[in-house]
């Protein structure tokens, strides 16, 4: 079996365009913009020709399905961390999350300064967009 019209293939040749591929990105609701969408085929247009081939198509399926997945753990940690349910983390919140799940007692000193590095708009308080590119920071 290959790409057929049902994935997106509208002339049917056994490949996916750029074309093809940013019609079905947006008939399934996913955001990309035309930077990434070419920075994706880039990536894993193995054979060079410009399009995804079915084997080509499923690495990149494979790719967002693993990166869903780390945005759904993350969330889940994120949530366990927000005690009060706001979609935001205090101060007070990292500190007792840092107590309870990495056995860190931390100072009010030492979390004024580790909020002055995680919350990027100064807001008080860490977004999960602030939280995830911390998390992204540390695995490096």
């Amino acid at each position: 079996s290959g790409i057929n019209a049902e994935y997106g293939d509208r002339n049917q040749d056994g490949r996916l365009s750029f074309e093809d591929l940013r019609q079905g990105f947006n008939k399934s609701g996913y955001r990309i913009s035309g930077d990434e969408l070419r920075a994706l085929v880039q990536r894993f247009d193995m054979d060079g020709d410009g399009a995804l081939n079915f084997h080509e198509m499923l690495t990149v399926m494979a790719c967002l399905q693993q990166s869903n997945q780390a945005k759904d753990d993350l969330l889940k940690v994120f949530n366990a961390m927000d005690a009060n349910g706001n979609k935001q983390i205090s101060k007070k919140e990292l500190q007792s999350s840092m107590a309870l799940y990495c056995d860190q007692h931390l100072s009010d000193k030492e979390m004024d300064d580790i909020m002055a590095q995680v919350d990027f708009d100064n807001d008080g308080y860490m977004s999960f967009t602030e939280f995830a590119k911390c998390i992204h920071l540390f695995k490096k």
